[in-house]
């Protein structure tokens, strides 16, 4: 008969790998520091096997603890799915999603991972492109809901999260001298980021010029990389290898812009709405310039 682990033991030698160290995981938890020390001696000894040793001043993880860490997970994942099932009954199906790149580049992975393995059973079917294309289809009935930033041109959507507008260049970038056009790199065609930089240029009777143009977030960033010009994007947006400029260099600022989630339906099936929540849930997690406008689920 094989030993049955614990999952309050296991949900703490998690939340001790994920938070860096034993305090920080006894704060996230909600309990002392010496109550996890004496749930790792007890998993200790439930696996009969050292879970730590020492690395200097810190406690690192053994090879058997790093082995049981990955089962560790999983046991946790499946006992949150069959908690889920037994609430809501198992999910299955298709739900169809869209989300813009700047989401999809950054912040969509933890929405998927997280549905995901609270929904095995459910099939993702999942678009990439601007807001109003995305909006259209929705109208169109092509997809169930959409993450978009709000446009004049999108449907009305519940709004998750307020953006900061940067321009952003290459670190060794050098601006125009005074008089001559800012070079500007865009998406093809028109979109918010390309209307509020040109708007804001105009007001300030900034001369400019389109040097280079794509359909694709990507391209923005090696086009701006390899130092042809400005691009605007989110300041949330992955920045290597360039540097945000802004009125030291006589640029306007760009206001902020929001992000909506639309939907086909005004009661989202509930397979849709699981995902949903997951994108809301991704939306709040930390980093960058994001604002929260709620406070949602953590992942």
């Amino acid at each position: 008969m094989f030993p049955t682990y614990d999952s309050e033991l296991l949900r703490s030698l998690v939340a001790i790998a994920d938070a860096g160290n034993f305090a920080k995981a006894a704060a996230r938890l909600g309990i002392t520091q010496s109550t996890i020390s004496q749930q790792m001696k007890r998993l200790e000894e439930q696996v009969d096997q050292p879970l730590f040793s020492a690395s200097g001043r810190c406690r690192v993880l053994t090879e058997s603890g790093e082995l049981l860490l990955g089962y560790a997970r999983k046991i946790l994942a499946l006992n949150e799915s069959a908690h889920i099932a037994m609430q809501h009954g198992v999910l299955g199906g298709v739900v169809r999603v869209g989300v813009v790149q700047d989401f999809a580049d950054t912040r969509f992975p933890h929405a998927l991972r997280s549905f995901a393995r609270r929904h095995p059973s459910v099939r993702v079917e999942a678009r990439v492109a601007a807001s109003r294309d995305l909006s259209g289809m929705i109208d169109d009935g092509l997809l169930d809901l959409a993450l978009v930033f709000d446009e004049p041109k999108t449907r009305p959507g519940t709004v998750v999260r307020r953006v900061d507008l940067v321009w952003l260049a290459a670190r060794e970038f050098v601006p125009p001298t005074a008089g001559e056009p800012w070079p500007l790199i865009l998406f093809e065609g028109s979109c918010t980021f390309r209307d509020r930089a040109i708007e804001a240029l105009d007001e300030r009777h900034i001369p400019w010029r389109v040097v280079y143009t794509c359909p694709g977030l990507s391209g923005l960033h090696a086009a701006a990389r390899a130092g042809l010009g400005v691009s605007v994007r989110i300041e949330d947006d992955g920045r290597e290898g360039l540097r945000i400029l802004g009125k030291r260099e006589g640029l306007p600022t760009l206001g902020s812009a929001c992000l909506k989630l639309i939907t086909a339906t005004e009661t989202l099936p509930a397979v849709a709405e699981e995902l949903a929540d997951s994108l809301r849930a991704a939306c709040a997690l930390s980093g960058g310039r994001m604002r929260p406008t709620g406070t949602w689920l953590d992942l």
